[in-house]
């Protein structure tokens, strides 16, 4: 006899079995499964026969509905907002999620759906928070969570992450369609990192259709996942090339191919660049910033044009001091005549506002909202291009410091309206002033408009918070104190372990940014990271310089220069005359050669090609040798 309460289990579960269904996408390619009572994907690519499975989800959504026609679902969930979400499994083969519910509710950050996991530990993530990182997905120490978008301490310069298999073939990989008011959160779930879409408030509301793709792949790896990006977004973003930038400013080609020079204290000095040149640094882009003293002569930015120097300066027009509210002394003809950060008396006028009124703080100063700081633009750069008529500047922050929505009754913006004004100032300065512009870092809203970024080379969240903000070790990055010569950019120090095993490993590095925008953007270290700042592995940067098709970066002082000289000029003619021949290029594909990854391959549009050997022996390469620490170009 069946006991009562074994019945009722029975019915119980007849019951569940009669509501629930698991609703099916397919096409050739792929098989995507949706279960209405978990709301959780698995999709299965029939040319390899891999099974991706998604995490139980940590928000609480039920299904209260799902509606079929042909490849496409509509799903009602309810829980801790009402969302009617469409997923479809387009003509392509790319499974597409929307996202929509009222758009003035209030909302704070959410994840749906939910996070894809991975198969087993033999994965890596595909990191776009820098120039690109293979991150094991077993990895216990590199920094997880969610981080603002298009932020160099940790966020998205490129709004897509994936994961790939350890042979570089199968994989899938996610695209924020709307980005602005999103990120892709990493996680660590049952030992292994993955990550998910993060949506967030846009003005405190839902506001929008939010939207995420996804993408899968039997082969191709990190390469055919990047250029998987690289066709979506040049479109979206109306991204030209470098040859295309370089019609609009001839003087741009000056830059190309080239060391990337700061150049400090009595380095800024017509008799040093002649000695640059005499040395056999025949092409440089020499930059100065106008916060440090002394200001180079008159008549400096001429006399550097006719020895053949692309010559620029150093801007942002972001930060803003407390001190500026109060009556503040500009001396217009004095030797900090043109210092940044200086808007006597307008602190609450530029500043971008938080919805409580407060403004957006770091250790720089706050924010301004690049609305209102426009006609300070208009003060500053026509006031230094009548005596130093740069032929670029270097706009420092935009692109590093994340978007922000600003409160301010008298220029209120959403993030992607933050993100529309600052391509605004960057038109101005390439419209009204003939500049053609880089930037910090590299966030990629606004490559349409700028030639060259500082920064992307360096991994951001394997650089600060490791040590090097130490005083008295090996490590630290050094200070400001010396107006003229300050030891963060002319110094020197020693890489510490967390750089060495991120930063600067060959195993895990991949460019990921140079497959999307080698040809339409040029890269460098960071300027406090540049090639020499640790001299023992001054060799390896290089390498990956030459690798990359990105450029050197150098802060000069004389003492910095008479120093290393012998290496600064061995380091020149290693990498430059390369980076001439590819500086246009798209980078087609990258490569490891070797199980161990010590050495690589990269192949350029011109069909040109280089092989770095980053072990300490030689070895054979297509019957070629190739020398410990050492390169072959074919």
């Amino acid at each position: 006899m069946i006991k009562p309460i074994t019945i009722s289990i029975f019915l119980i579960l007849m019951v569940l079995s009669g509501y629930s269904k698991v609703w099916t996408l397919s096409d050739s390619k792929l098989q995507v499964r949706f279960d209405d009572q978990t709301a959780l994907l698995s999709v299965t690519d029939k040319r390899c026969n891999k099974v991706w499975e998604q995490l139980p989800l940590k928000e609480q959504f039920t299904v209260k509905k799902t509606e079929q026609k042909g490849n496409l679902l509509n799903v009602k969930l309810s829980g801790k907002y009402e969302l009617d979400v469409t997923i479809v499994l387009t003509a392509n083969s790319a499974l597409e999620l929307s996202l929509n519910a009222d758009e003035k509710i209030s909302i704070q950050n959410f994840a749906f759906p939910s996070a894809f996991k991975a198969p087993d530990k033999n994965h890596f993530v595909l990191l776009t928070d820098s120039e690109g990182l293979l991150l094991s997905v077993d990895d216990t120490e590199y920094p997880v969570g969610a981080s603002q978008p298009y932020f160099c301490g940790g966020g998205l310069a490129m709004a897509w992450m994936g994961i790939v298999d350890s042979q570089f073939n199968t994989g899938y990989m996610a695209i924020l369609n709307t980005p602005y008011d999103a990120t892709m959160r990493t996680k660590r779930e049952n030992g292994l990192v993955t990550f998910e879409p993060l949506w967030m408030p846009s003005m405190e509301k839902f506001g929008y259709e939010r939207k995420v793709t996804y993408h899968f792949f039997d082969k191709g790896g990190y390469v055919v996942q990047a250029k998987t990006y690289r066709d979506y977004i040049w479109k979206k973003n109306k991204v030209i090339t470098l040859k295309e930038k370089g019609k609009r400013f001839p003087a741009m080609d000056k830059m190309m191919g080239t060391v990337h020079i700061y150049v400090w204290d009595k380095a800024r000095d017509v008799e040093f660049a002649k000695e640059l040149k005499s040395s056999g640094i025949d092409k440089a882009l020499i930059l100065w910033d106008a916060n440090h003293t002394p200001y180079p002569e008159i008549g400096y930015d001429t006399k550097l044009k006719e020895l053949g120097y692309a010559i620029g300066g150093y801007e942002l027009f972001t930060d803003l001091k407390t001190r500026d509210t109060a009556t503040y002394e500009v001396d217009t003809k004095g030797p900090m005549r043109f210092a940044h950060t200086v808007y006597p008396g307008k602190f609450n006028q530029l500043a971008a506002r938080k919805s409580d009124g407060k403004t957006y703080f770091n250790q720089f100063g706050h924010t301004t909202c690049p609305e209102a700081i426009r006609p300070e633009i208009y003060r500053k750069v026509e006031a230094k291009l009548k005596e130093f008529p740069h032929e670029t500047y270097f706009l420092d922050v935009y692109q590093a410091n994340g978007i922000f929505e600003c409160y301010s009754p008298e220029h209120r913006l959403t993030r992607e309206q933050f993100c529309q004004e600052v391509i605004k100032n960057h038109q101005i300065m390439e419209d009204k002033y003939n500049q053609y512009l880089g930037g910090e870092w590299g966030a990629e809203y606004v490559n349409a408009h700028v030639a060259y970024v500082h920064g992307m080379m360096t991994l951001h969240r394997t650089w600060w918070g490791t040590g090097i903000e130490k005083k008295g070790t090996i490590y630290y990055t050094g200070d400001w104190r010396s107006n003229p010569r300050p030891t963060q950019m002319v110094g020197t120090r020693v890489a510490n372990d967390k750089y060495l095993k991120y930063s600067i490993n060959e195993y895990t590095r991949v460019p990921l940014y140079e497959l999307v925008y080698h040809d339409a953007v040029v890269t460098s270290w960071r300027w406090e990271d540049g090639n020499h700042h640790t001299p023992e592995i001054w060799w390896k940067k290089d390498l990956f310089n030459m690798l990359y098709g990105s450029a050197p970066l150098w802060n000069l002082d004389r003492e910095r220069w008479e120093e290393y000289k012998n290496t600064f000029i061995d380091s020149y003619k290693n990498v430059c005359p390369w980076l001439q021949q590819i500086a246009y290029d798209e980078l087609v594909s990258h490569r490891f050669v070797s199980p161990d990854h010590k050495v690589q391959e990269s192949v350029f549009s011109s069909g040109k090609k280089v092989v770095v050997n980053f072990s300490d022996n030689a070895v054979e390469f297509e019957g070629k040798t190739i020398t410990a620490k050492g390169y072959l170009i074919n």
